[in-house]
């Protein structure tokens, strides 16, 4: 009986790991996600499309091999994607965001912008002049990001995380 009950147990167990693995839920507003669907193209030269969405789904890859996805807002900056990620007070990366704590150890992540995906690379933004020009796009784009930093403090509130081809 209690072998049968194991056994049931650890095929629930696989199933459920294959599934969230292969399969895939997708992120939506805070809920994070596992496996993104889409199809995946080269990153175009000019990556200034992005600026045109305003919110886009990202996929890390923890090392328990079921995917971590999540939605953020993005921004092209001098041929770069950035992505920012708000913390709870002002900390370094990869502060308390799971999915920056996958990055800091896998940056190998797929950005996907409507119905493509991007193989790319996840790097925080740690020179401060990158820093504030990149911040200073995403604040052009998004008003709400304008408020969020005062640059006597750093690290902020948050971190830029650069997306790049691998």
């Amino acid at each position: 009986m209690i072998k049968r009950f194991l056994i049931s147990i650890l095929t629930l167990l696989v199933v459920g790991y294959v599934y969230l693995a292969f399969v895939g839920i997708e992120p939506q507003d805070r809920r994070p996600g596992t496996l993104l669907s889409g199809s995946t193209v080269p990153l175009p030269t000019d990556v200034s499309f992005v600026d045109d969405v305003g919110e886009i789904t990202l996929e890390t890859r923890p090392w328990y091999g079921i995917p971590f996805s999540v939605t953020a807002v993005v921004v092209s900056y001098d041929g770069a994607i950035y992505v920012p990620s708000l913390y709870d007070s002002p900390q370094a990366f990869p502060g308390t965001k799971y999915w920056n704590k996958v990055v800091s150890n896998n940056s190998d992540v797929r950005l996907r912008v409507g119905e493509n995906l991007y193989e790319l690379a996840a790097a925080p933004v740690l020179d401060r002049q990158e820093f504030q020009a990149a911040f200073e796009a995403l604040g052009r784009k998004l008003p709400f990001w304008r408020e969020q930093i005062a640059l006597d403090d750093f690290p902020p509130r948050f971190a830029l995380i650069r997306l790049s081809p691998r």
